[in-house]
């Protein structure tokens, strides 16, 4: 295999049009050549086997004008001389000018022959020969291709000869009568249709690869487009897209594959360039603030004033508070991207959890109303306990902080049996603002906030971050997260968790 891998290294420097050519072009040539022999040599055998066929005549001529006509016969005398010279000099008149006529004695010696020829210093030498000889005393004829010294081939039957030897005691002679026939015409014959078919296969290629070639390049151009595709987006070009061909063959679903491909790798780079300003801008601020305190500490423009002094590192301790928060935020979902968020996993009570999480939620309202509706029954799932608090008193801080002193936040648990499995549902339903419908899509993106000017400026502002890390957290613990909304009127966060146990009959309202 070394031998050859110059030319593996030779093929893998070609273009795939090429190498596809090639393939094709040396497949074709050899059906056309495997095909072209086929021909020649099924030419060949037809044309052999018409001239054995006339071979054969010429023998049954003879053998009926000078001897019995029989193919075996038992204990025959040996042929004489006088009687061999008669028959190959009959034999001019009887077969055709161009066969040699020889009388052989039984054991292969040549006795007489036409005059147009000489005599062999013995017929049957070879091994072959030999073979051929018993098959004619076995089967009373025989014939084989021969190619003399000179490479001339010769066509040569053989056929068992009687005479009668002797009339009143009815004794017969036996020999050999030959038939010997040159092949020129029918080499002649197939050399010129294995030069036509030469000519013909060359031609047919060329005709191919004048034909295929284009036809390679044509189908073939989707992916010299995602080769420049490529090179353009490898270059930061994301706006490149592939013209999608009609037809859905493996090109045509590998250019939709790829520009699917492209359209999400442009939207992740787009949510990377929006995330990152936005953490730029949320550490802007804080540290705008940091900053401006600092410079007015150290201008001393507190005059001293011990309140004042108070005041201004008050509000440093809570931006670097904010920063930290932030940062914690942006950790988690670091890690949720990752999957390497350790869940502590143990039997939780949701009822008991919910409960101090209502208890908590109380200390944080102002002046909502919470209430708790829990089912008779125990409801628990698999989990970590302390995430799941986080992602419940993330979702009620929300609740509080988008509803009006007065308003109601319900929270809500119960259980579904499904067919397979059991389910257990926390709804949190607030009475607050609302949230738009052209929003929805994007409540659970990072950094997103339904009014930007407003949740930045006022108590209600946060980093945006709270729905994408409760969703991410939600959905570690195997259970899913959704948000109806009707603004004015009110929000319905709805999750649900599977659980191992089997729960009664209650399903959602």
């Amino acid at each position: 295999m070394r031998r050859f891998s110059w030319l593996s290294l030779w093929l893998n420097r070609l273009p795939l049009r090429w190498r596809v050519a090639l393939v094709s072009f040396g497949l074709l040539a050899l059906i056309l050549i495997t095909m072209g022999i086929v021909v020649s040599s099924a030419e060949e055998q037809v044309l052999l086997s018409n001239q054995l066929s006339t071979l054969n005549t010429q023998a049954s001529i003879l053998i009926n004008a000078s001897g019995v006509p029989t193919n075996t016969l038992s204990n025959p005398l040996p042929l004489s001389l006088n009687r061999a010279r008669e028959i190959a000099s009959k034999a001019q008149s009887l077969v055709d000018k161009s066969t040699l006529v020889t009388i052989l004695s039984l054991d292969g010696h040549p006795l007489a022959q036409s005059d147009k020829g000489k005599f062999s210093a013995t017929i049957f030498s070879s091994e072959q020969e030999q073979e051929l000889l018993q098959q004619v005393h076995k089967q009373g004829h025989a014939s084989m291709l021969m190619t003399l010294p000179n490479g001339q081939r010769q066509l040569v039957a053989c056929y068992n000869i009687f005479i009668v030897a002797d009339k009143q005691s009815m004794a017969y002679a036996g020999g050999i009568l030959q038939l010997q026939s040159s092949t020129t015409v029918i080499d002649s014959a197939v050399s010129s249709t294995r030069l036509l078919l030469l000519i013909a296969i060359t031609i047919g290629l060329l005709v191919a690869a004048l034909l295929t070639l284009p036809l390679i390049r044509h189908a073939l151009r989707p992916l010299a487009e995602i080769e420049r595709a490529s090179m353009r987006i490898a270059g930061g070009d994301l706006t490149q897209r592939l013209s999608e061909p009609p037809t859905q063959d493996e090109l045509g679903r590998l250019a939709t594959a790829f520009n699917s491909m492209v359209i999400r790798l442009e939207h992740m780079f787009a949510r990377q360039k929006q995330f990152v300003a936005d953490v730029s801008h949320e550490l802007r601020t804080p540290l705008t603030g940091l900053g401006g305190s600092l410079e007015m500490l150290l201008l001393e423009a507190d005059n001293g004033d011990a309140v004042a002094k108070r005041r201004l590192m008050l509000g440093m301790y809570n931006e670097v508070e904010r920063m930290q928060r932030l940062v914690a935020d942006l950790l988690v979902l670091s890690r949720l991207d990752e999957g390497q968020v350790k869940l502590r996993k143990t039997h939780i009570d949701l009822c008991q959890l919910l409960t101090n999480v209502k208890e908590q939620a109380d200390i944080l309202a102002q002046g909502q109303h919470i209430t708790l509706d829990l089912p008779k029954q125990p409801l628990s799932i698999e989990g970590d306990s302390d995430q799941l608090r986080r992602v419940f008193l993330n979702l009620i801080e929300n609740a509080i902080k988008f509803t009006p002193p007065g308003g109601d936040i319900t929270l809500r648990a119960l259980g579904k049996q499904c067919e397979d499995c059991s389910l257990a549902f926390i709804e949190i339903t607030d009475t607050g603002l609302g949230i738009p419908a052209s929003a929805l899509p994007h409540i659970f993106d990072r950094f997103y906030r339904v009014d930007q000017a407003r949740t930045r400026t006022t108590a209600q502002s946060g980093s945006g971050l709270g729905l994408s890390i409760a969703q991410g957290l939600v959905h570690a613990h195997g259970g899913t997260i959704t948000l109806t909304s009707t603004p004015n009127q009110g929000t319905t966060i709805t999750l649900q968790f599977p659980t191992n146990q089997r729960v009664g009959n209650q399903v959602m309202p």
